[in-house]
């Protein structure tokens, strides 16, 4: 027997590793004379050795309960490749008969012992002494020849289907499916004890504790599957996409269920740019975390070249040149050196789910441009007071204050030289109180003569009430620029939800009394869709629907 090691934290640990497989489909009721299966995918461009992986499935019969463990067999599924292990070979599933696809049986014990794996069953009781079976609190049990229901319907609330997946003995996903509602681990489980898993060949052994699972993450579907179905990702890998199969969506064992093409919102913010250099030098490459919520570190990022036969999709012949894990929030930014030095980057993030939350891709495009971040323009006793906030502020090469009556017309009122600050910037300027209304804008100059201006706003002697949130341009690309009041300066939260009513992205900002203009940066951060943005300040709350395209 090998060495033992015991999970001892209160959650359980989850990994990021260079290629990892990920579990993609589940046939988990079978009808007829048809065969229950399940299939990995390999989310990176290195194989995959499947020889440490371990499935372990909840099952209740009667007064019986318990788990059946699959020690998967020491095979390799090849780079963005499927594993598909089943009951039968060939076999059948819904609309297809004699399938090859599968790389075993697990009810082939000639070839499960020869490959290092196996599959038992394992029933809560103390007939059998733990030092014959390795198990205090359960009981190896027989399985009937040719076995097809290791992916047990459990009644009681709902039907629910309860999957956990191991790597080296670390907790990497679990699955949840059926109507019971559940997203999270049921407490007839949680309340199990321990249970040891005895790993075939060099896998190591290691201990399940239960009771650290009840607020473990969980992936889910809330519905039953009902007769002859199961449980696929719409996009491979990706996390957020599981879903009830159907008729219209049906199992595809070994064959893509959707690439990268159509990724969905992504729950974590990555910022990121190319600092373009030379042959000699090589180019940058700066990235960071910058917004997730607390349940989805430990978050794995995994930087390619885009050499690939496809522009802007992970595929075998990109090149993976950086890997980093960062646990919170506060860890990062990261840099990595690059050659060739005008190749494209590929940003792939994978959570603590072991899933793939987003794929990006960031265009090698050379000197970054000037940009406006933000624009604040308001009256006060000692005259008119302007703000601008800028990023890659090294690139600028002179600002102008312009000024106008009508809003049309246009004149320049003062020139601003930029700082010596590299990064983001913030530039003030103040001018004479007016009597009357007069707009403002800033006209940018950058080092290569081009020209861009801010937002136009409008200041005068009356006040301004709170709210009226508008969008400057809609649909949005890159940035979101958009204007809102407020009656004396004061911190507002800038919230966006997509269109299921997620929180894509949240930042706070300072409003200042009068009309504001306020950019973000949503690039990288969402994808083509309808989105909410909302603002809230100690006057209240307002909000406005765009499209990000």
């Amino acid at each position: 027997m090998k060495t033992i090691f015991t999970l001892l934290l209160a959650i359980p640990a989850f990994v990021g590793l260079r290629a990892q497989a990920i579990l993609n489909e589940v046939y988990a009721f079978p009808g007829g004379s048809r065969n229950e299966f399940y299939e990995f995918f390999n989310n990176g461009n290195a194989p995959v050795s499947m020889d440490n992986y371990t499935i372990v499935t909840y099952f209740e019969e009667g007064a019986k309960k318990g788990f059946f463990v699959v020690d998967v067999p020491n095979l390799t599924v090849a780079p963005r490749g499927f594993f598909v292990g089943s009951s039968a070979i060939p076999f059948n599933y819904q609309g297809v008969s004699n399938a090859t696809t599968s790389q075993y049986s697990w009810n082939n014990l000639a070839f499960m012992a020869a490959n290092s794996a196996y599959l038992r069953r394992w029933e809560l009781a103390n007939n059998i002494p733990a030092a014959i079976d390795g198990n205090a609190n359960y009981d190896l049990a027989t399985i009937p020849a040719n076995y097809n229901d290791i992916f047990q319907k459990i009644g009681g609330g709902g039907a629910t289907y309860n999957v956990f997946v191991y790597k080296n003995g670390v907790l990497l996903s679990i699955f949840l499916g059926g109507t019971g509602g559940a997203t999270f681990i049921p407490d007839y489980i949680v309340t199990l004890p321990t249970l040891h898993i005895d790993m075939a060949g060099a896998a190591p052994d290691f201990n399940i504790n239960f009771s650290t699972y009840g607020t473990a993450r969980t992936e889910y579907v809330i519905q039953d599957i009902g007769s002859d179905n199961g449980y696929i990702r719409l996009r491979d890998g990706y996390c957020g996409t599981w879903t009830k199969s159907s008729s219209q969506v049906n199992h595809t064992p070994g064959i893509t269920n959707g690439g990268d093409a159509t990724i969905p919102d992504p729950t974590v913010s990555v910022q990121s740019a190319v600092v373009r250099g030379n042959a000699v030098s090589g180019s940058t490459y700066n990235y960071d975390v910058v917004g997730a919520d607390a349940m989805e570190f430990p978050v794995t990022l995994y930087v390619y070249l885009d050499n690939g036969s496809v522009e802007g999709e992970l595929d075998v012949n990109d090149v993976l040149i950086d890997t980093k894990v960062e646990n919170t929030l506060t860890d990062g930014p990261f840099s990595t050196i690059f050659f060739p030095y005008d190749e494209n980057i590929l940003i792939q993030t994978v959570t603590s789910a072991g899933c793939i939350d987003n794929l990006r891709f960031i265009p090698n495009t050379g000197v970054l441009p000037v940009k406006f971040t933000g624009f604040q323009a308001f009256a006060n006793t000692n005259g008119t007071e302007l703000k601008w906030y800028v990023a890659e502020n090294e690139w600028s090469k002179k600002y102008e204050v312009e000024q106008s009556a009508d809003g049309r017309n246009f004149q320049t009122t003062a020139t601003v030289l930029p700082s010596e600050k590299t990064g983001n910037e913030m530039y003030h300027f103040k001018n004479t109180a007016a009597s009357s209304k007069i707009f403002y804008r800033i006209k940018l100059i950058d080092n290569s003569n081009k020209v861009s201006y801010s937002n136009t706003l409008a200041v005068g002697n009356n006040a301004q009430t709170s709210g009226m949130l508008s969008i400057t341009q809609n649909p949005v690309e890159s940035y979101l620029n958009f204007q809102v009041n407020a009656a004396q300066n004061t911190q507002a939260t800038i919230n966006i939800y997509n269109a299921s009513g997620v929180k894509v992205h949240t930042q706070n900002t300072t409003l200042a009394i009068g009309r504001n203009s306020v950019t973000v940066n949503v690039d990288g951060r969402m994808y083509t869709g309808v989105y909410v943005l909302e603002v809230k300040s100690s006057f209240g709350q307002s909000t406005v629907k765009f499209m990000k395209r």
